[in-house]
């Protein structure tokens, strides 16, 4: 389906924003997981929850560099 430049230009944006709440918590669960590592108390929800962040910042960038193609594309 062919989005008009506007509108792929506003997904994109949309898109920009939602990786950075995604990436800010994302690199708040890396250092909630290192710092339980080294204090010697070692969580496994923890390590969950940074997986699911970086899988969730893994899809979002890949979406957005989707939209970014759309909207160089015109």
């Amino acid at each position: 389906m062919a989005r008009s430049g506007g509108d792929a230009l506003g997904t994109r944006q949309r898109l920009e924003v939602l990786g950075g709440f995604v990436g800010f918590f994302t690199v708040l669960a890396l250092v909630n997981a290192v710092g339980l590592i080294v204090v010697g108390r070692p969580s496994i929800l923890a390590s969950f929850v940074l997986v699911l962040m970086l899988a969730a910042s893994g899809y979002t960038v890949r979406v957005w560099r989707r939209a970014d193609r759309a909207v160089n594309r015109g």
